[in-house]
Order: structure tokens, then C-alpha cells, then sequence
């Protein structure tokens, strides 16, 4: 199980579930590439265990998101889509 966290704009009540997202994801696994961020397609639950892996929602000044999510990455990107 790996653990991700995001940034969002947006009010948590608003963060669509179960849709086609992309964003950036940072990658709290422990080692020497612990933050390592990344573009990527994924989806996410709000239910902790619906996804094999762990999200933690972070608002726009960094707040922290009490509610346990769950994230499925589709893909990773080497180089920044355009649109983003």
C-alpha cells in the first residue's frame, strides 16, 4: 500500500469522487524519494478502503484533512501535460 497526498482548491465537501482526476501527487513513502511529486491521472474515494491506496487531502494553505481517503493512480506523467 502506498500513501499519497494532494493539494486542493477547492472545499473538501466539493472534491469529486469516483471521477478522472488530474493533479499532482506527492509520494510519502519513507526513503531517500519521500515528496517526491508528480503529475498524474488518478481517482479517489473518500472511504479510506475503497482504493488499494492511501490519500491524505491537503486544503490550498496546506490544512490537513481530517477524513481518511483512498486513491487508484491510472498514470504517471514524465513531463507536464499542457492544460496544466
Amino acid at each position: 500500500m502506498a500513501e499519497y497526498d494532494t493539494y486542493i482548491n477547492t472545499d473538501f465537501a466539493d472534491l469529486k469522487e469516483d471521477v478522472e482526476l488530474t493533479g499532482v501527487i506527492r509520494d510519502l513513502a519513507p526513503g531517500r524519494r519521500k515528496y517526491r511529486s508528480t503529475y498524474a491521472r488518478f481517482m479517489v474515494s473518500k472511504t479510506a478502503d475503497k482504493y488499494k491506496d492511501k490519500l491524505q487531502v491537503r486544503l490550498g494553505r496546506g490544512q490537513l484533512v481530517d477524513t481518511p481517503c483512498s486513491i487508484e493512480v491510472i498514470e504517471t506523467f514524465n513531463v507536464i501535460p499542457k492544460g496544466l
